[in-house]
């Protein structure tokens, strides 16, 4: 608990206090309201649970204390006395009502931040639209593959897919129609990966694959995702092709590479299959031999 509360707290307690023993001492009501004012405060000093009952149970107690003392001077208890204890009974009970509505509000303030955390967090590593990780949690993941493949003497595998066609698909559907295709794309993914391979959402229109072994030769991978847009895409395809290109490349158990360079490679290669197809179809599939350049690849923008 914050110092803050604690100081509303022990003010709350205080003006209790003060109001029983002025309602113990003169037998007058009006003392009442000190107890009123210190239940609203604990609403306000964002006390929780035991804190919040036990402060609410010694201003209703403090009431009590005093209604009984003066039910016991009956001189006291005439109509006019009845009416005052009414009127501060109403505000004791205003009082308790405005601390719990205090307490809840500034519960629910502090679940929405936490979700907001929560959410925060969780979208540092995922990318919000596939679920799939994105650029940091593919970092994240693929460190581990690498240094447990290491372990084991196996290699790692890369393979980066881009999205064809979504340029055609945004200046006829817009948006919505894109965010349609590269869900159909991560779902495609996801049946045609294995449990221990890491898929991430790379940039606009690319996808990434990291798992333990030599994995799929690209134009496999091109083939089963291919299929799987095929089957399960709603857009049609007459706008979308359902078609992408892939790139390679092999992390060998000697070589001494990182993350970054296999997806310079891999990203590399994919360009190079997607020039080699225009010109004269998809080559044989052999993986890319790593360059010692620092920097990974960018996204880039929709392609055509």
């Amino acid at each position: 608990m914050s110092r803050r509360p604690l100081v509303v707290d022990a003010l709350a307690l205080l003006l209790i206090a003060a109001g029983a023993a002025s309602v113990i001492a003169t037998g007058d009501p009006v003392w009442t309201s000190l107890a009123a004012v210190g239940a609203a405060a604990t609403g306000l000093g964002n006390l929780r649970g035991p804190w919040m009952a036990a402060v609410l149970a010694a201003a209703g107690t403090t009431w009590t204390v005093g209604l009984v003392l003066a039910v016991r001077h009956v001189d006291l208890w005439v109509v006019h006395d009845t009416v005052r204890w009414s009127g501060q009974a109403a505000v004791l009970a205003v009082g308790a009502a405005l601390a719990v509505f205090a307490a809840r509000r500034a519960a629910a303030d502090r679940r929405e931040v936490a979700r907001a955390l929560e959410f925060a967090q969780d979208a540092t590593v995922h990318d919000t639209l596939t679920d799939l990780a994105n650029g940091k949690g593919l970092g994240l993941l693929g460190e581990q593959i690498l240094e447990s493949a290491r372990r084991r003497g196996d290699a790692v595998y890369c393979v980066f897919v881009d999205v064809d066609g979504l340029g055609r698909v945004q200046g006829r559907l817009g948006q919505s129609g894109v965010d349609e295709v590269l869900l159909t794309v991560a779902d495609a993914l996801r049946r045609t990966t294995r449990k221990t391979d890491a898929v991430a959402r790379w940039g606009e229109g690319e996808f990434v694959v990291i798992g333990p072994g030599t994995g799929l030769a690209p134009q496999e991978m091109e083939r089963r995702i291919r299929a799987q847009c095929s089957e399960h895409s709603t857009v049609d395809r007459s706008i979308w092709h359902a078609r992408v290109s892939a790139g390679g490349a092999v992390l060998e158990p000697w070589d001494d590479g990182s993350i970054e360079s296999l997806l310079r490679a891999a990203n590399r290669e994919m360009h190079l299959r997607r020039a080699l197809r225009r010109e004269a179809g998809v080559p044989a599939y052999r993986p890319t031999r790593l360059d010692p350049s620092p920097q990974p690849p960018q996204s880039r923008q929709l392609n055509d």
